[in-house]
């Protein structure tokens, strides 16, 4: 082995420990939300599990690179893009063959995360390796530009229309805006200490930053490209959802153990709802009444309720759950569970855990076709 080839690996694995807690939000990613087969990225073998919903059994299992974090479904559904952190290269299966299609090295790194363009021509992938957004020909897997961001980029929002892309930076303080069209940085945009993930309103006129360090959120005019209030939230706020309509959003505070609600309208908290330990992710249901939150440190889910923003349900699941992602029909929530290698199954009709599937090492990333 090289003496270059061995600090790249290095360097895989300590920005792979550094950023293991950090990356795994938002795995259920924008778009398509399935109600037939569940994709599971297992981190710690190398795996991605195929999950018949109808029969709550894994039908198959894939072996794929180093570290898969993150799955993705195309929006015509006929191929799965899985980031692998450690072999830094992103696998694209057939389906509903399960084939592989392509392997693209280089193309990733811890925490990566992909998101389609407009009419899913291109794939946009974070590279945390190399400060870059990997763009990749969806149907090819051809490796057409690498767009320079700011250092250490590892979540990735897509605009409602599919033109622009939006990638923070945890080690610049920076939001890159990209103009999807040209792949190309059109802005940079300061935001508070370490930026961890963007969200997009509804109608597309706000970004919304949560910064962890600084335990803030900020809010931009999308079309400006302005900052139009920093907002104190709780501590170490990291994912965000917004209710239905665009009216509220809410901010998970992996500190505190609790959840900010942001009122759009006047860009003010309006309301603190505890949690359980550690909230990791969130899912809404299509309906838009309920939001469900992980808690990584309590091994529950909190139900809450948007309209009158209060938890309405506690769920008992797995050790460690992290990610958690809920089917198009609004009858289940699948919950990863890092640290008992199963996913929960939960029927949102009784509010119950109705099923625990074992899968591979380390479930992280999820995505329903």
């Amino acid at each position: 082995m090289t003496a270059v080839r061995r600090a790249v690996n290095i360097g895989i694995l300590a920005m792979a420990s550094l950023m293991l807690v950090r990356s795994v939000a938002l795995a259920h990613g924008a778009g398509v939300r399935g109600t037939q087969t569940l994709y599971v990225a297992s981190e710690g073998s190398d795996t991605v599990s195929v999950m018949d919903v109808g029969s709550m059994k894994v039908t198959g299992t894939i072996a794929v690179g180093a570290g898969p974090q993150h799955v993705a479904i195309s929006p015509d559904r006929r191929y799965a893009f899985v980031a692998c952190s450690r072999s830094a290269e992103v696998w694209i299966l057939d389906l509903p063959a399960h084939a592989v299609a392509a392997t693209v090295p280089n193309a990733t790194g811890p925490g990566g995360q992909t998101v389609f363009g407009a009419g899913a021509t291109y794939a946009y992938v974070t590279n945390s390796l190399y400060s870059r957004v990997t763009v990749i020909e969806t149907t090819t897997g051809k490796k057409v530009a690498m767009i320079p961001v700011g250092e250490a980029p590892t979540t990735i929002s897509i605009s409602p229309d599919g033109g622009h892309a939006y990638v923070p930076s945890e080690r610049s303080n920076t939001v890159a805006a990209l103009n999807l069209s040209l792949n190309v940085v059109a802005a940079e945009l300061p935001v508070g200490v370490r930026p961890y993930a963007v969200e997009i309103s509804p109608d597309g006129k706000y970004l919304l930053v949560s910064s962890a360090d600084s335990n803030t959120v900020t809010v931009m005019d999308a079309a400006a490209r302005k900052p139009l209030r920093r907002i104190p939230v709780g501590d170490d706020p990291h994912h965000m959802v917004f209710g239905p309509g665009g009216a509220f959003a809410y901010v998970l505070n992996r500190g505190s153990d609790n959840l900010s609600v942001i009122q759009m309208a006047n860009h003010q908290v309006v309301a603190t709802i505890p949690v359980g330990k550690e909230p990791s992710d969130a899912d809404i249901t299509p309906s838009g009444h309920y939001i469900y939150v992980t808690n990584m440190g309590s091994g529950n889910v909190s139900v809450i309720s948007t309209q009158t923003s209060t938890v309405v349900g506690t769920i008992p699941v797995g050790t460690h759950p992290h990610n958690i992602v809920i089917s198009g029909d609004g009858r289940y929530a699948f919950v990863a569970n890092t640290g008992s290698d199963d996913i929960s199954v939960i029927n949102l009709l009784s509010q119950a855990t109705v099923g625990r599937v074992p899968v591979g090492k380390r479930p992280l990333g999820m995505a329903l076709r």
